[in-house]
């Protein structure tokens, strides 16, 4: 019985696991033609831009950039990182969005039942699409892979 028991929590957990994002770095992006955009390139690029990714935890997060510099992100909360009592149930948070002098993304999201998120990461667009970074001079730094359509 407890082997079987066993099997099934192993088995929830890859589950877990399969749905949320493969983590790259920096250097796994080498050759698919990297390069990072320019302050005026990612004005133009966010500004009214359609996002979309899925969250470390697993979650899929929408929304859209308002000129204005504010958005309501939309997440389905179906990922691990879901609060128990909100987990597979839809939610949204209001945000706000620029972009810092040295040409960053910037963005805060003040989600209910999980911490604040507030970030700046730069834009790299490559051969397969967008990507988001701290920093473009490590190698092994942590890469985000964000859909970004108009």
């Amino acid at each position: 019985m407890k082997a079987s028991m066993k099997l099934v929590a192993m088995g929830v957990l890859c589950g877990v696991a399969s749905a949320q994002p493969q983590q790259l770095v920096l250097r796994d992006l080498e050759g698919k033609s990297l390069r990072t955009l320019s302050k005026d390139e990612v004005t133009q690029l966010m500004t009214g831009a359609k996002m979309a990714r899925i969250s470390q935890r697993g979650n899929q997060h929408y929304w859209t950039n308002d000129a204005g510099g504010s958005f309501v992100a939309s997440s389905d909360n179906r990922g691990a990182g879901a609060a128990v009592r909100s987990q597979g149930r839809p939610a949204t948070a209001r945000g706000k969005w620029h972009i810092s002098d040295d040409g960053r993304y910037c963005l805060l999201i003040e989600w209910t039942g999980v911490p604040t998120e507030e970030w700046c990461r730069f834009v790299l667009h490559t051969s397969d699409g967008y990507y988001m970074t701290k920093s473009t001079s490590v190698g092994t730094e942590h890469v985000y892979k964000f859909e970004i359509t108009k």
